[in-house]
């Protein structure tokens, strides 16, 4: 069985959570497996390595989203043997904040990077949990480069099926990809 396999066996769906009309994808569960969240960052870091930086070029930063983007951005991060930075929820962060607002699934919400955190033009690659609409994604590009930071792409997990977050990114001219595709 493959990696890919694996990790979808894992994936748990609650139809209505948080609310009704919308399917929550737990992916909590594939962290109660060593093996497969190793393969897994291997696997994102493979791809990272593969789409945005092919001739070796150097990544300044993993940029991990809250909450759950943390979680990867930290691992593929310390993998990848480059500094993490965290887009926390507004409010969240000390200092001087570049801010950005953005539309979920299931509402709109506004989040914030630290000035301090990378200097101008930093190579960064920012690292979420699931694309669904990629209205946070979406946001999260343009944060950075508001903060004046070279994206070099984006990578989730997973890419929730007939939601367009894709195609969003895609508009946005932001490389991306994803490790899977469900529905």
């Amino acid at each position: 069985m493959t990696v890919v396999e694996r990790i979808r066996q894992l994936i748990k769906s609650y139809p209505d959570f948080p609310k009704k009309g919308i399917n929550f994808l737990d992916i909590f569960p594939i962290f109660r497996d060593q093996t497969v969240i190793s393969d897994c960052v291997t696997l994102m870091a493979e791809e990272i390595k593969k789409r945005f930086t092919p001739n070796g070029e150097t990544i300044d930063a993993i940029i991990g989203l809250e909450s759950r983007g943390f979680i990867f951005g930290i691992l593929l991060s310390t993998f990848l043997k480059v500094p993490f930075v965290p887009i926390r929820k507004a409010g969240k962060l000390p200092g001087e904040c570049v801010k950005g607002t953005y539309n979920l699934e299931y509402g709109s919400a506004a989040f914030e990077l630290q000035k301090s955190a990378l200097k101008a033009g930093s190579r960064v690659v920012l690292i979420d949990d699931v694309l669904a609409i990629g209205g946070t994604m979406s946001a999260a590009a343009k944060l950075c480069k508001e903060a004046s930071l070279n994206v070099l792409g984006a990578g989730m997990l997973l890419e929730v099926a007939n939601c367009e977050g894709g195609q969003r990114l895609d508009e946005l001219g932001l490389k991306w990809f994803s490790i899977l595709k469900l529905d």
